[in-house]
């Protein structure tokens, strides 16, 4: 028989995955650091009707604020990575997310172009406009985003639409990377080529797939416990078909074990064993 679980129980489980591990809260550059290494990814803001933390939710949190967003989290995305304490960029569905360099080969194995960057850009691997950004951060970086705006347009002509979605493409893809900014007024980045940013252990290539995919739905379910199979394939674009098959894998390997929340009418998804330094095991 299925086990079911309250609402309260889901709720504090979640709860608690916006704290570290020991208890603490997340209200320094240090905290939000080992928060990071901890959970293996986090956003910047929280995705919309999602049970994933963010970093600024488990700042507020911690702080006691009443307000929305956190302000402090926006300059954390740039000094983080400045410091090679983490990654950041928009590595998933387009939305910010801090990612340890622990659990960024697996990102990049799933989603990332391992060749190195002279060859993509002799390649169709990526759009026109990527390419042409590609090179020129190649050339300059670690360059300030209006800098790049301008040396883009430059090359490839005035296109809003078109220079954003090369952006995230070359972050997606794992080329190009937040390495730190501007902290004054409205916060720019500067960006690099990832391969000259990431420490060498997070640039390995000899992870295969099927150890990338279990590896990061296990950290998946463990940031937000309970999750469903709908949740995790919004989260991470995956056909449920692909989420519920490597899910399964898990549940015969002892990592996960179903639960029926109350009033949900899909099932579960929890890690077995206690809340602690998921991303690293």
């Amino acid at each position: 028989m299925m086990d079911a679980v309250s609402l309260d129980v889901v709720r504090a489980e979640r709860g608690r995955r916006l704290f570290l591990a020991d208890g603490r809260g997340v209200l320094t550059e240090a905290d939000a650091a080992a928060y990071v290494n901890e959970r293996g990814f986090v956003h910047l803001f929280a995705p919309p009707r999602l049970p994933w933390p963010s970093v600024s939710d488990a700042e507020i949190r911690a702080s006691g604020k009443l307000q929305t967003f956190s302000h402090v989290v926006w300059r954390w995305k740039n000094t983080l990575p400045a410091a090679k304490l983490c990654a950041y960029g928009h590595f998933l569905r387009q939305r910010g997310l801090f990612l340890s360099w622990q659990l960024f080969p697996a990102f990049r194995r799933l989603w990332g172009l391992r060749d190195p960057v002279a060859q993509i850009l002799e390649s169709d691997a990526v759009t026109p406009m990527a390419r042409q950004m590609l090179q020129v951060v190649a050339v300059q970086g670690p360059i300030r985003s209006r800098d790049l705006r301008r040396e883009v347009e430059a090359l490839a002509g005035r296109n809003r639409r078109t220079y954003n979605a090369a952006l995230h493409e070359l972050q997606a893809r794992c080329l190009i990377t937040v390495v730190g900014g501007s902290l004054k007024g409205f916060t720019m980045h500067d960006w690099d080529l990832l391969e000259r940013h990431a420490p060498p252990e997070a640039l390995a290539l000899d992870m295969p797939e099927s150890e990338a995919r279990t590896r990061l739905l296990r950290q998946v379910v463990a940031n937000a416990p309970y999750c469903t199979v709908r949740e995790i394939g919004l989260l991470l674009r995956w056909e449920r078909d692909r989420v519920a098959a490597t899910l399964e894998e898990l549940k015969e390997m002892g990592v996960l074990t179903e639960h029926a929340p109350e009033g949900q009418k899909d099932l579960g998804y929890r890690v077995v064993g206690d809340f602690g330094n998921d991303a690293g095991t």
